[in-house]
């Protein structure tokens, strides 16, 4: 079956615009915003070797809150599937100015955009954060069935209103 696919409802895609977006690395944290090109975003990953890369997180899948044992779980099964590939991984975390809402994860160095698009769907995420050779940060939204398609992973009931 193949049912139609639908994004994440436009307020959640706000909330990840909005967001900021922390890398770990080399040292040193990189702040990130949609849209803006960041220089020390792009010579961290010069001196990885990547043209672009991509963070994503286990966390809170469709972005509805899970406990912290089970977002820890999820992280470190992302981790592992990360590892298993064979990819850079840096620590990273995004969320809130305020910090009401922050969400740890990874920047992954040496994967496509088809690569970092299934981590993301495999763990069951809204969205991820593509990063261009010049430190931007671009939202990627993840498209998923509605539940009464039968399909899995599938948006859950209510997250999504239907056509």
């Amino acid at each position: 079956m193949d049912a139609p696919r639908y994004p994440p409802p436009a307020t959640m895609m706000q909330s990840f615009a909005d967001a900021v977006y922390r890398v770990h690395g080399d040292g040193e944290v990189i702040s990130l915003r949609i849209g803006q090109p960041n220089p020390a975003m792009a010579a961290l990953m010069a001196r990885h070797g990547a043209r672009h890369g991509g963070l994503v997180t286990g966390e809170n899948p469709f972005g509805q809150e899970k406990p912290p044992a089970e977002n820890a779980a999820a992280n470190e099964a992302l981790r592992a599937a990360i590892d298993d590939l064979g990819l850079v991984r840096v620590t990273s975390d995004g969320g809130s100015e305020d910090g009401t809402w922050n969400e740890p994860g990874f920047l992954v160095l040496g994967g496509d955009d088809g690569i970092l698009d299934q981590l993301s769907r495999q763990f069951r995420q809204a969205a991820w954060v593509r990063i261009t050779t010049d430190g931007t940060a671009h939202l990627a939204a993840c498209h998923y069935p509605l539940a009464s398609s039968g399909e899995e992973p599938c948006w859950p009931a209510g997250v999504v209103p239907g056509p």
